[in-house]
């Protein structure tokens, strides 16, 4: 009887040791994941068609097109604080390389400033050369953007490269607009090619590359044809390319919302991330304001399919008209600043797209995601309170969600991403069901207003 308690008080031993330390390898594990997330470079990436920021977040960009300073000319004139006021998630930044004869474009303290406060008020900044605006000179282009990699501007972009997006030129190269359309997107890929290169060739310069569409930014088509933009993020050593087309479609699509909404479900069926990066009321020619363009159906359709959009511009436009404030207020909305702001469907005050994870909580909050998933290995939903879209943070991938409202309807629930998800926005309480691979479920309050 002694030997057999003996064995018996080994056995309960080793059976308790056992488990304390399965249970500390878990921890070990977590930690070092954790751990080594936190060390991972925080800039915004690419995953297929969709753009993430540095929590792993999905990101639709919807924002404003705005020239800081005026248009170069007026070093106090920086309305970051006023665009915020609209919900705007994103503003892409015009700058100049050339310096255009408006010396703030080789003032580094005016560009870190303006990348700075739009970051501080929570937007991610997209920089972009304008001074290649509908030309068609690829060696000047090619020169041109080393801009980017010099020793005054890359370490301006680097301090803020966990929420900055490098818009390597506006509107450049022809394709349709020459007489050989094929060869001109050859030499359109190759020369965007030898660009990725060049950057991609400075250590550190890791940041997201936006690439704009040819023939003044309008035709979308040649990212499909010849594979052009496949082509293009396979040559990224980084894979992260975000394609982005202006929706000037007076007569590229016609003006139709048919033949828009076809430009842009052929986008959609391919496997890269894509923005209209300009969209406006109207469209200049031989003169300004000349076309009046069917946008609306056009940003009706994006909400719908969850496309990103740009409207142009804040302010100081030559066409007052297409300016979202009048003068750079967010109190002196336009009519069609009203309309980018408020609509019902698609406005940016009243459908906000989610901001930046990373901005928001200041980092990921990689204390607490420390704290969560070591000790309580918790899952959250986030935003909450939100506008519908929503992003689920758990220790284990989610498998499958369901949302039902308090009268215990279904609501049809759309996967947008890793563990992206989005309901329609309808103000109220949900109550969603998150069943994780492991099988294990959780349910999570979530409240739209």
């Amino acid at each position: 009887m002694i030997e057999l308690h003996s064995s018996f008080n080994y056995l309960c031993f080793y059976t308790i040791n056992l488990y304390f330390m399965k249970k500390l390898l878990v921890y070990l594990i977590l930690i070092v994941s954790v751990t080594a997330e936190a060390q991972q470079i925080n800039t915004i990436k690419t995953s297929g068609k969709y753009i993430l920021g540095p929590c792993n977040d999905t990101i639709t960009l919807k924002g404003i097109n705005y020239a800081p300073y005026n248009w170069g000319y007026t070093l106090s004139d920086l309305k970051m604080d006023e665009i915020a006021q609209t919900g705007a998630n994103t503003v892409r930044i015009v700058w100049y390389w050339n310096n255009t004869g408006a010396s703030i474009y080789s003032n580094y303290v005016a560009l870190d400033s303006a990348i700075s406060k739009c970051i501080q008020k929570k937007m991610i900044a997209i920089i972009e050369l304008h001074d290649f605006t509908c030309g068609n000179n690829a060696t000047t282009l090619i020169n041109g953007t080393t801009w980017f990699t010099n020793s005054s501007v890359f370490p301006i972009l680097n301090k803020y490269k966990h929420s900055l997006i490098i818009n390597i030129a506006n509107e450049a190269l022809q394709v349709n607009w020459t007489g050989n359309p094929t060869a001109a997107l050859a030499t359109y890929k190759s020369t965007y090619q030898t660009i990725i290169t060049n950057l991609r060739n400075v250590s550190g310069f890791d940041f997201p590359l936006m690439i704009d569409a040819p023939d003044c930014g309008q035709h979308s088509d040649a990212f499909i044809t010849s594979n052009t933009a496949t082509d293009l993020i396979n040559h990224d050593p980084q894979h992260n390319i975000i394609f982005s087309t202006h929706a000037y479609w007076y007569g590229y699509a016609n003006n139709d919302s048919l033949q828009m909404a076809g430009k842009i479900n052929s986008l959609l069926s391919q496997n890269f991330p894509f923005v209209l990066g300009e969209i406006a009321n109207l469209q200049d020619d031989a003169t300004m304001c000349q076309y009046t363009l069917n946008y609306r159906p056009l940003l009706n359709y994006c909400a719908v399919k969850k496309v990103g959009w740009l409207a142009w511009s804040w302010d100081h436009d030559g066409c007052s008209a297409r300016q979202v404030s009048a003068n750079g207020s967010f109190s002196s909305l336009t009519p069609y600043g009203n309309d980018i702001v408020n609509n019902a469907t698609y406005g940016l005050l009243s459908h906000p797209a989610a901001k930046s994870r990373y901005l928001v909580t200041n980092g990921c909050a990689l204390s607490t995601r420390l704290q969560e998933t070591v000790v309580t290995q918790e899952t959250t939903v986030f935003p909450n309170p939100g506008n519908g879209v929503f992003s689920i943070d758990s220790p284990v991938p989610v498998k499958a969600v369901t949302v039902k409202d308090l009268l215990g309807k279904n609501i049809e629930v759309e996967r947008t991403g890793y563990n992206s998800f989005s309901i329609p926005h309808t103000n109220g309480v949900y109550i969603v069901t998150i069943i994780n691979y492991n099988n294990t479920s959780k349910i999570v309050k979530l409240i739209l207003n």
